[in-house]
């Protein structure tokens, strides 16, 4: 795909198109080619901090009557790596990724990880480039869709995943990842092994496992199983 079939995907075409270019570049990039290249990091920071005060503001006039617990709940449950990194898919930014011969091996254009953050970095990129307004009703218009299924509130409180990351973040101790480690039993019945993960000195560190009969279910317990320990470990230091 060329940069000029995502903009119609966008349907914003850049003024810069240097922009453009740095958030789609890896840091993987620069450092192979040993060059002060601007990769997409600073874009990434930009666009995660603006998409989070428009969905938070956005949040707030579409309910208000929910509570600030609530309202963190369901906007987790749209600003996360699983959310981000499908709508990079959707717009094809796996095929436009620049990075280094390292990654590439990896296939890490297909990574969730770096897919978010290519996604974040697009936001900051349209920002730097347009207006605030002009990115806020772009966020506003890609989010109505997802807004509109947001589960029931009741079912927030068995989501252990949203509020993880919920608490993961009041912790500072970045966004929890998900890595399926297993596949085990016949093929009508599966059992799935996942693993969750935080990012500690740049590597993600395992904290727990668990099993499901479903790669879903076995994400929610593990979540479960962390969230509870970091909870436990808080209220021994208050």
């Amino acid at each position: 795909m060329s940069p000029q079939s995502l903009e119609q995907n966008l349907n914003y075409k850049f003024k810069d198109r240097d922009l453009l270019l740095e958030a789609l570049t890896h840091k993987s990039y620069c450092i192979n080619e040993r060059k002060k290249l601007s990769h997409n990091e600073r874009l990434e920071y930009l666009g995660d901090s603006i998409i989070g005060f428009v969905l938070a503001e956005h949040l707030m006039q579409l309910f208000p009557q929910d509570n600030e617990g609530l309202l963190s709940k369901k906007r987790a449950s749209l600003v996360n790596q699983d959310v981000l990194a499908q709508k990079a898919l959707n717009l094809k930014l796996d095929t436009l990724l620049i990075l280094g011969p390292g990654e590439k091996e990896q296939e890490s254009h297909l990574k969730p990880r770096i897919l978010c953050s290519a996604f974040e970095a697009i936001l900051g990129a349209i920002y730097l480039d347009s207006d605030f307004a002009n990115i806020k009703a772009w966020i506003q218009q890609e989010f109505n869709a997802d807004i509109a299924k947001i589960k029931p509130d009741l079912e927030f409180e068995r989501d252990y995943k949203t509020r993880l990351q919920e608490l993961t973040q009041k912790l500072k101790l970045g966004m929890p990842d998900y890595q399926l480690i297993e596949t085990s039993g016949p093929s009508h019945n599966p059992e799935f092994l996942v693993g969750v993960y935080l990012t500690e000195n740049g590597q993600p560190v395992e904290k727990f496992r668990a099993a499901g009969k479903s790669k879903k279910a076995a994400e929610q317990s593990a979540a479960q199983l962390l969230m509870n320990l970091l909870e436990t470990d808080y209220k021994r230091k208050m």
